[in-house]
């Protein structure tokens, strides 16, 4: 009995100390009830709805005509836009005349619109514990046939830094260690994260470091994957798309994250202690996507 009462005191120190560094809880995923509006066009965050009619984006017309805020990216058919409210900061995503060739696909995954698989992707993500932004509101036009020519989504901003940024002046260390336990720390979160992210049959076939957004955490921060508009999921998973994934951080990764510091990602992503046979022809594949990364001229500048 006594051992049992030190052991739950022990605990409860334990637990306190934890609760120093931080709260457990805002790991939490917070639920999201929708509501429809705009007879049924659009599928909207109740809690969110007083906020997007004040902007006027409670209907589809409404939103594909938003010229409000500020324009951040256009890319062919997508403009994204970043708009200051009181209750936060949003981004519209507008995607205008979707090409003929794809609105004409009957059925399956493409005949979605753009902005209605990257809200299911928010979603799945959410249910699957990862980190990603808040959604609020996605529309498109109503077809009964292939893809609709128009559509949106609203997501809230996730207040952070890139992950190339942020290491671009060294590895963070609030926590005082030493230069290579900050190093390893840092690799270790992202390479373990992504790890569960393919392991849960999702491919983010974008993951570059700058959609690595990473927020406060009193660890060294705290990454969330954005731009999730091609993410796909896929059982069993499929290799290529993990290699591309890869070679996406390897190939956007900043000057300060070292060659060995890849080698330590690549064999803590792969529970790995040493570089063998398999893990070095992973490297030859994600090199060579890499190089071709670098060589691809984007279609959209």
């Amino acid at each position: 009995m006594r051992e049992a009462r030190l052991a739950l005191g022990v605990a409860q120190v334990d637990d306190e100390a934890m609760a120093e560094v931080r709260d457990l809880l805002m790991y939490r995923v917070q639920g999201r009830p929708t509501t429809s509006l705009d007879q049924g066009r659009i599928l909207a965050a109740e809690a969110d709805v007083e906020l997007i009619a004040e902007l006027g984006l409670d209907t589809l017309e409404g939103a594909m005509s938003f010229t409000g805020g500020v324009m951040v990216r256009e890319a062919g058919p997508r403009k994204t836009r970043k708009i200051e409210t009181s209750q936060g900061v949003l981004f519209l995503k507008q995607h205008h005349d979707i090409p003929l060739r794809r609105r004409l696909i009957p059925g399956g995954r493409r005949a979605s619109s753009p902005a209605h698989i990257e809200w299911d992707a928010i979603g799945m993500l959410r249910k699957t514990g990862f980190d990603v932004p808040m959604p609020v509101a996605f529309g498109e036009d109503i077809q009964l046939v292939g893809t609709p020519r128009r559509s949106f989504i609203v997501t809230r901003e996730v207040v952070g830094s890139q992950l190339d940024h942020l290491l671009e002046g060294g590895y963070p260390n609030p926590l005082a260690k030493s230069e290579r336990e900050a190093r390893d720390a840092v690799i270790r979160d992202v390479a373990g994260m992504v790890r569960r992210f393919h392991a849960s049959g999702f491919y983010h076939k974008d993951l570059y470091f700058c959609h690595l957004i990473v927020t406060e955490d009193p660890r060294w921060g705290r990454p969330f994957f954005i731009d999730l508009e091609r993410v796909d999921r896929d059982f069993p998973p499929r290799r290529r798309w993990f290699v591309k994934d890869l070679a996406a951080l390897h190939h956007s990764a900043p000057a300060s994250v070292t060659r060995a510091d890849r080698l330590r990602f690549l064999l803590a992503y792969m529970s790995k202690m040493r570089l063998d046979s398999h893990a070095k022809r992973c490297v030859r594949d994600i090199v060579t996507r890499a190089e071709r990364m670098a060589n691809h001229v984007p279609k959209f500048g």
